[in-house]
């Protein structure tokens, strides 16, 4: 089958309409440029040998190159794989080594990070003048796209490595293909619609919840090439959005800047987030403007598969919903039985848009899947009306004396406090019960007698075994590579602390 999707939507599509949109380099590429950019740049890796199958890699921030790199894979049959620039490099090195990757373009400011790592692998620059006359659509090089089944492997992205090694996550021309339809099919897209990509679209949310429904819907995508609070503000004001979509740090970088301003956000249909715990304040505050911020819920493996409703987020703004369209869901105990409602099970996910697995883990692979469900790792209760609420990572349970710690409870109750404006709750090693509770806490303002204070409030809302024995005082959370809290680093302060 062909899966040469942009090739149609360019057809279909005015030749003046501005697809997507670089504020930062003052560029603008239609639909037709699109293609034609990508049959230029596919023409060009069949020359140097690239292949059906092969695993070609782009180290960049939110540039079109990303987006052209992906219908030239598409064309090709190759294997689209956009890198996380965020990793630390003895992880860059281990996904290099781990995908087979055969080039990577990069863009020059990250050079750095791969130079020892991967100079066999190094291509082109993606802002150099070399790579703009290689795909300047002015001339045109016409490319007939490869027949693919639908099982192929047609991209490849990692985990974060939030609380591993990252793993290689498939997916086949079919499951990246119903993603998008299903996210079109949520959120209504057309191609009245415009949006603004911030986050980064090496990871699915920013790329394949949000980039490639939009452009399969023949809008308008508007590029942050890096996010920043001040600079997303002010490409609010100035393109007005039908939706967007962001973890819930980022909305709260936005509200607290000075250029924010409601006005901003009259177009907007959908406010999403994911990614990370809601934070339940900037909830609040967006929706005494008249703004409800929904939870979507996904994950690499399984991109968007839930989603609350604007009304419904109003009575359960913690709650991520009910499955979106072609998607099932089931709560399973740790026998696979179904777990009745109110109780917590672990949230398992089937439909098309799932990764058949893990790049090169069989074995991996199997112990992610039961009756053709992917087990998220994450622990949910569903209610009487079918709404579904994350309680907690299965891997961050706290077990301390033989007590299970939900960690999200646990924050849920400190982040009440005042004087937090930020928290992660972690177990951190303790010869006494195995494991104890601790938490990393970013201060509203500086109280020498912050400890005090919150394990009094903690020790009054919560049973004793629960309360943090540690609280460590931060002044930026430490982040992961796709910006949610880094427990792992977390994890080895307290303990480093702990040892003191």
């Amino acid at each position: 089958m062909n899966y040469d999707w942009i090739k149609t939507r360019a057809q279909f599509d005015d030749d003046d309409k501005a697809a997507v949109i670089d504020p930062l380099k003052g560029t603008e590429w239609t639909y037709k440029e699109l293609n034609i950019r990508a049959e230029n740049l596919a023409n060009h890796l069949q020359d140097q040998g690239i292949g059906r199958g092969d695993v070609v890699g782009i180290f960049a921030p939110n540039d079109v190159s990303v987006i052209d790199l992906l219908f030239a894979s598409f064309k090709i049959g190759a294997i689209y794989f956009p890198m996380n620039w965020r990793l630390k490099p003895t992880e860059i090195e281990s996904v290099i080594k781990d995908s087979g990757v055969k080039k990577i373009f990069y863009a020059n400011k990250h050079l750095s990070s791969l130079q020892g790592i991967a100079d066999d692998y190094l291509y082109m620059d993606i802002d150099s003048p070399a790579y703009d006359a290689l795909v300047n659509p002015e001339h045109h090089k016409p490319f007939k796209a490869a027949d693919v089944n639908g099982d192929e492997t047609a991209a490849l992205m990692y985990t974060s490595g939030t609380t591993g090694v990252p793993k290689g996550v498939e997916f086949t021309y079919e499951s990246f293909v119903s993603n998008a339809i299903n996210a079109i099919l949520t959120y209504k897209v057309n191609d009245e619609f415009t949006t603004i990509v911030s986050l980064p679209m090496f990871h699915v949310f920013g790329f394949n919840d949000l980039t490639v429904p939009l452009l399969m819907s023949g809008g308008s995508l508007v590029l942050h090439r890096y996010f920043e609070g001040v600079q997303l503000n002010d490409l609010m004001a100035k393109y007005k959005p039908n939706y967007l979509t962001l973890i819930p740090t980022m909305y709260y970088a936005m509200l607290v800047e000075p250029n924010f301003d409601v006005k901003n956000f009259e177009n907007v249909d959908y406010l999403i987030q994911g990614g990370s715990a809601p934070l339940l304040g900037v909830q609040k505050k967006f929706a005494s403007m008249g703004l409800n911020i929904i939870n979507g819920y996904g994950l690499t493996e399984a991109p968007l598969s839930l989603v609350n409703t604007p009304d419904n987020s109003l009575k359960k703004p913690m709650s991520i919903g009910k499955p979106v369209m072609f998607v099932e869901t089931r709560l399973f105990d740790e026998d696979f039985n179904e777990t009745p409602v109110g109780e917590i099970g672990e949230l398992a996910i089937k439909g098309k848009h799932v990764t058949p697995g893990y790049w090169n883990k069989p074995e991996a692979t199997a112990k992610t899947f039961h009756d053709g469900y992917f087990l998220t790792g994450d622990l949910a209760r569903i209610d009487e009306d079918g709404d579904i609420f994350i309680v907690d990572r299965k891997k961050e349970l706290i077990i301390t004396g033989g007590e299970n710690v939900l960690p999200s409870e646990v924050e849920h109750v400190l982040a009440s406090h005042p004087l937090v404006a930020q928290c992660v709750v972690v177990g951190y090693d303790s010869e006494k019960f195995g494991e104890d509770v601790a938490a990393a806490v970013l201060l509203t303002e500086n109280d020498p007698d912050f400890k005090e204070k919150l394990d009094e409030h903690m020790t009054a809302n919560l049973a004793r075994y629960k309360v943090p024995k540690i609280y460590l005082k931060v002044t930026k959370m430490p982040l992961t590579a796709t910006s949610k809290p880094d427990k792992l680093e977390i994890k080895k302060m307290i303990n480093a602390k702990n040892t003191k």
